[in-house]
């Protein structure tokens, strides 16, 4: 059971973080947030209480998730904006993985052999997929991945990978109430910087244009909904476990970018993207 509820909560995640690409291509990724992080915590409040748990103990790890996701989220947004999105995503996967198979370990995890292999394939991907693509994406300004993209989503790794450790520590019994304090400080933190960047660029505060803001409103439903379903993963499964099964979203991603944007990859990139995926999972395994 919590196997099968990490990878529906990746399956939500790369939907997500495709639908908050796009809207972030037609505006920023900031302009997008300012959207986001609100709507997912409409949702994800009335869910709470439905789920019910006991909220003490959770308001630190909700907090502190919350200062990596929400920086992690705007990277790979930024990232999926200037790079394609079938790259970028499974860059950020193995990194993303490795945190909290690390603060597993710190805490008691004892994988396998097969474990210790996913990371080195991990290593392997991040230098595969980083390869330059040969052949065109949905449109010029997306075929490259420039060195700024592979640092932005090397860095979103690492900030959703310490959203996802860190969460981990609320109490098995707290219910979503953890997930409640984190969108509500993300939306605080985005709201703020959103602000500040507006006032001194003179930009609109929020993405312009109907079908943006839907894009942008939806990825913010989808990302707290698959954040919920890892939290109660988590509370019935293992963290070295539960974690990597969740960060094979760039699946969907992926998919969707091939089949929606037409993202065309070299094979060499295509290899690097399978073994991302393998080393997930073998880390799960492990």
């Amino acid at each position: 059971m919590p196997a099968l509820l990490a990878l529906v909560s990746a399956l939500v995640w790369g939907v997500a973080d495709f639908v908050g690409g796009l809207a972030s291509r037609r505006s920023t990724p900031l302009q997008t947030l300012v959207l986001t992080t609100p709507a997912g915590l409409v949702l994800i409040v009335p869910l709470a209480l439905l789920v019910g748990g006991d909220p003490a103990g959770t308001a630190l790890p909700g907090i502190g998730s919350a200062l990596f996701g929400s920086m992690g989220i705007l990277l790979l947004y930024a990232a999926l904006t200037i790079g394609p999105m079938g790259i970028v995503s499974p860059i950020a996967a193995p990194i993303t993985a490795a945190i909290p198979v690390v603060v597993g370990l710190l805490q008691g995890d004892r994988p396998g052999p097969a474990a210790y292999v996913g990371m080195a394939l991990a290593v392997v991907a991040i230098v595969t997929v980083g390869l330059e693509p040969r052949a065109p994406t949905d449109d010029a300004r997306h075929q490259k991945l420039s060195t700024k993209a592979l640092v932005l989503a090397i860095l979103s790794g690492i900030g959703i990978g310490g959203f996802m450790a860190v969460i981990s520590q609320a109490p098995h019994d707290s219910g979503l109430w953890s997930v409640v304090w984190a969108r509500g400080t993300s939306a605080l933190i985005i709201a703020v910087l959103g602000g500040v960047v507006a006032l001194r660029s003179r930009t609109p505060y929020a993405a312009v244009g109907r079908s943006v803001r839907v894009q942008a409103l939806s990825a913010g439903v989808l990302d707290v909904g698959a954040n919920a379903i890892y939290v109660l993963a988590l509370q019935i499964g293992l963290l070295s476990v539960v974690s990597v099964l969740g960060s094979l979203y760039p699946a969907a991603t992926v998919l969707l970018a091939r089949f929606v944007l037409a993202e065309r990859l070299h094979v060499m990139q295509k290899v690097g993207m399978v073994t991302a995926i393998l080393a997930a999972a073998l880390l799960a395994v492990g």
